[in-house]
């Protein structure tokens, strides 16, 4: 899980301001939505402050990348970043104005809040179906297809 993080263009972006998949994953889908994360719990206090960007829904992982584009004192372009990972989130929930995605991972729980508008409400449909595969790969229930090896044949 990453939050608030410096994502080098190269190494985490392209320069057309698209993420840098890993060979094992694939888009789903992306929207550009505002996004707000605060630590979970009674209070509920923010992490960060309601930013702008396109978010990208992969089959391993949540993407933020913000809209403004930073350099760094070293002369570095790049832009901030957050991620998680699909098996670190535990709830999708749509209310009035929002969709709040719960995450629970090495930094504790986190609730991501984003405010869709028209088809963007959509981006995260997947992740809320999915809820029930995540909880039986949590358990050890669902065979790992890729990592039996070919049969011999």
């Amino acid at each position: 899980m990453k939050i608030d993080e410096f994502g080098k263009v190269d190494e985490y972006l392209t320069a057309a301001n698209e993420p840098i998949l890993r060979p094992d994953e694939r888009v789903i889908g992306f929207r550009q939505l505002e996004y707000r994360v605060y630590r979970g719990g009674l209070v509920k206090s923010p992490l960060t402050d309601e930013r702008g960007g396109w978010v990208w829904q992969t089959t391993k992982r949540v993407l933020h990348l913000d809209d403004k584009w930073e350099t760094l004192p070293t002369g570095v372009r790049g832009k901030r970043v957050h991620e998680y990972g699909f098996m670190e989130v535990v709830d999708v929930v749509w209310q009035r104005r929002a969709v709040i995605v719960t995450t629970a991972g090495p930094k504790g729980k986190l609730v991501w809040e984003y405010k869709p508008f028209g088809a963007a409400a959509r981006l995260f449909n997947w992740l809320r179906e999915q809820r029930e595969e995540r909880r039986r790969f949590a358990k050890g229930e669902v065979e790992r297809v890729y990592e039996k090896g070919k049969s011999a044949g």
